[in-house]
This record gives structure tokens, sequence and C-alpha cells, in this order.
């Protein structure tokens, strides 16, 4: 995930870790050993989500990135690129995700047109939504579970 700022990568990743998803903050404050330790915890999948400021995310290779989260727009549309190439290393495909505000609708027709790519507008689900799809996909692994026929068997 992208972050404008120092403070708002920070304050994204407590927040996410207070909700029980495991995140880490990349940015200009922490010491060299702080990012390789932050960092090796990425690529060792000890963490599911890295918040990232674009400066402290400069020359970052890590392999099987599969999203990049734009959570606010970049002020420069040219990062937008270098931020979803995190997903698309040794010929691999990813998903890039922007999260915009109506008023920006603007900067991503502009994004669309300078970059040649298309954006899917959808509507971030309330949590009401995101329960009740949470729901239907644990009962949906629920039903497709197979039931070892020992299990079955009377006692």
């Amino acid at each position: 995930m992208f972050r404008r700022t120092r403070r708002e990568a920070q304050e994204l990743s407590e927040a996410l870790t207070r909700d029980g998803y495991p995140a880490e903050s990349l940015h200009g404050d922490l010491s060299q050993a702080q990012r390789d330790s932050v960092m090796r915890g990425f690529r060792r999948r000890q963490m599911c989500l890295l918040v990232a400021t674009d400066v402290a995310a400069r020359g970052l290779d890590v392999e099987d990135i599969t999203h990049v989260i734009h959570y606010d727009l970049p002020a420069d549309l040219d990062v937008y690129t270098h931020r979803s190439g995190r997903t698309a290393r040794a010929g691999k495909s990813g998903v890039s995700w922007v999260f915009a505000s109506p008023a920006e609708r603007y900067r991503l027709k502009l994004l669309e047109r300078n970059l040649r790519i298309a954006f899917t507008v959808g509507k971030v689900p309330d949590g009401r939504e995101a329960c009740r799809r949470r729901l239907l996909d644990m009962a949906a692994k629920l039903a497709a579970t197979e039931v070892h026929p020992s299990a079955l068997a009377p006692p």
C-alpha cells in the first residue's frame, strides 16, 4: 500500500494491525536497520501488508507481489507507474487498486489518457456489506469441504 507521507504510512499500518491485519510501514523516519528488518519480514511473509511512502519504496524488488493499493493518488502522476510496477516483475501481472474521491476523477482520467489504461470504477463496501461477503465466502468454503468417511462412522 502506498501513502503520501511518513505519518500517514505509520498511522495506516498501526490501524491495520489494530484491526487484525499484520502490517508494517516503510518510510524515511526508519533507520536502515529498521528498514532492513521490515523488508526481511515482508519477504518472509511474516506480514501481509506493507504500507510505504514513494521515497522509501524506491528500488524495492520483492517477488510475487500480487496487489498494489494506492491509498492516495500520488502527487506526481508519473509515480503511479512506479508504484504499480511493483506487481509486474519478470513478466508477471498483478492488480493495482486506487482509492480516489469523486473530486479526483479528473486525475484518474489524466492517468487513463496518458498511460493508455482504463480504470474499472467501483464502490468500497460498507462494513455490513463486507461482513455479508465474508460470511457468504465462509459458507461456500464450508459447503465445499469434503467429509472424510471415518467422520461419519458411529463411535
